[in-house]
């Protein structure tokens, strides 16, 4: 649908108090992937106080939340930063300068219940973020940007735009958590201190292991990085481009305030019941004789097995899954709960086409559990110090799936006052192909699946995915 957004202002939000003028040094781990991830949250008006009263408080709303983005912004001052090329190192780091972060506030006369389901992508969302122009340089754009629309049913989107290399998925969600616990009008003095400081991790990978003379050291190309088992799992796919260091983003970043062209995908949101999930969780355990197995297990599994299936690769084609695994336990020291920077290592299976296409969901399962204990300490340091290298490396996305667990996330916690969470949609993303496992905001208990997949191959993988017979 057609849908007519009409900015009513656009205000740069500093922290309220300032903050001391520092520079955050990033990790491999930040680096990896600078470019912005944009998502939008639905608050439908049954959520708010009422239609009728909202509609004459909407400014002290609105207000209230500014003044509480422009608070957090005090303890998370790195969002109210900017990125710049350090000449030295040709690295990218965060220079702490207040500079703020860009809000918008926008109405429109539409619905939320015209839009359909709410969880699937559609092109019109791109006008509930905001859309910067084109800056000259990667430290003319904010890391944050943040659009508030009302429509005319009294509900509300907030529209999130965040640089990758400023938080990951715990890092974003804790953000928008005290953001909205702000907001609420809860106490600030029950919110965890974030830690944005980088050190501890960097001084970790200059401290870690070799698994041979010389392997570990930062100048080895990541290529030859032989110890680390996501890297390894990459050569037998092919390599897409090279870039010697992050001045490879800089013309990227420089526009990443615009929605990227997914031309040639689509952007598809599937889901499944939990009584479904429970039965496959229940059949692994006993036919694979697992001693556990997590929802993540089993959709992962599913999913990956449904992409196979859908893509039509040669049954010897190396294939490869990797996800996501949150190293602030398993890195010694730990890094807390609080650490607000890239804190995920890829876990890493690989295998040809026809085992997974041919294989039971219990093996599959087994495959994602063994590659989950890879991810220890010493395998942390090591995949950390591996990417400090040089060389940047994007793989062929048909032969790799990314899976990214969002299924612990609290939604819930993102009341801002007017109610909570009604549904979310994901737009742009790092890899538009990566899939994200979410819970099923309008339906209790079940589970949702967002990925990104070519055009040709749509129709044959919902067929797949709700296929939901396993021998």
């Amino acid at each position: 649908m057609e849908l007519k957004v009409f900015l009513k202002e656009t205000v740069c939000l500093r922290p309220s108090e300032q903050s001391k003028k520092q520079t955050i040094e990033l990790s491999g781990l930040d680096r990896m992937s600078p470019a912005m991830f944009y998502t939008v949250f639905f608050y439908k008006s049954n959520n708010l106080e009422t239609k009728s009263s909202f509609s004459k408080a909407e400014d002290i709303v609105v207000e209230r939340a500014k003044r509480a983005l422009q608070k957090v912004l005090v303890s998370w001052y790195p969002a109210a930063g900017r990125f710049r090329i350090k000449e030295e190192t040709g690295k990218l780091e965060i220079l702490c300068n207040d500079e703020g972060v860009t809000l918008v506030t926008a109405e429109t006369p539409a619905k939320l219940e015209e839009l359909g389901e709410l969880r699937n992508y559609k092109p019109c969302y791109e006008k509930l973020v905001p859309q910067l122009p084109v800056a000259e340089n990667i430290s003319d754009n904010p890391l944050i940007v943040v659009q508030i629309t009302k429509f005319g049913c009294g509900g509300i989107s907030i529209g999130l735009g965040g640089s990758h290399a400023l938080f990951d998925g715990v890092g974003a969600f804790n953000f928008l958590t005290s953001w909205a616990h702000i907001s609420s009008g809860k106490e600030e003095s029950d919110l965890l201190l974030p830690n944005h400081s980088r050190e501890a991790l960097l001084n970790a990978i200059g401290a870690s292991p070799n698994s041979s003379p010389g392997c570990g050291s930062s100048s080895i190309s990541i290529y030859e990085q032989a110890h680390i088992v996501t890297i390894q799992d990459l050569y037998g796919i092919p390599m897409q481009a090279m870039a010697s260091d992050d001045k490879c983003w800089e013309s990227a970043l420089a526009r990443f305030g615009q929605i990227d062209n997914q031309a040639g995908l689509q952007l598809v949101t599937l889901c499944m019941k939990k009584e479904t999930v429970e039965t496959w969780k229940r059949l692994a355990v006993q036919r694979g004789m697992l001693s556990k197995c997590s929802t993540f297990d089993v959709l992962c599994a599913h999913v990956w097995k449904a992409r196979v299936k859908a893509l039509s690769l040669h049954p010897n084609t190396n294939i490869c899954l990797q996800f996501p695994v949150d190293s602030r336990s398993k890195l010694q020291p730990p890094l807390g709960k609080n650490f607000t920077g890239n804190a995920f290592v890829l876990a890493s299976v690989s295998c040809q086409a026809r085992n997974v296409i041919e294989e039971p969901l219990h093996f599959t399962i087994q495959r994602i559990q063994a590659a989950k204990e890879l991810i220890t300490d010493e395998y942390v340091k090591l995949y950390a110090k591996a990417l400090e290298s040089s060389d940047k490396f994007f793989p062929s996305m048909r032969e790799l799936t990314i899976i990214t667990d969002w299924l612990k996330f609290p939604l819930d916690a993102l009341d801002f006052g007017w109610g909570k969470v009604s549904s979310l949609a994901i737009l742009t993303t790092p890899v538009p192909e990566a899939a994200f496992l979410m819970l099923n905001l309008d339906e209790s208990g079940g589970f949702s699946v967002r990925i990104g997949i070519g055009d040709l191959h749509v129709r044959d993988f919902t067929a797949n995915f709700t296929n939901f017979n396993y021998p």
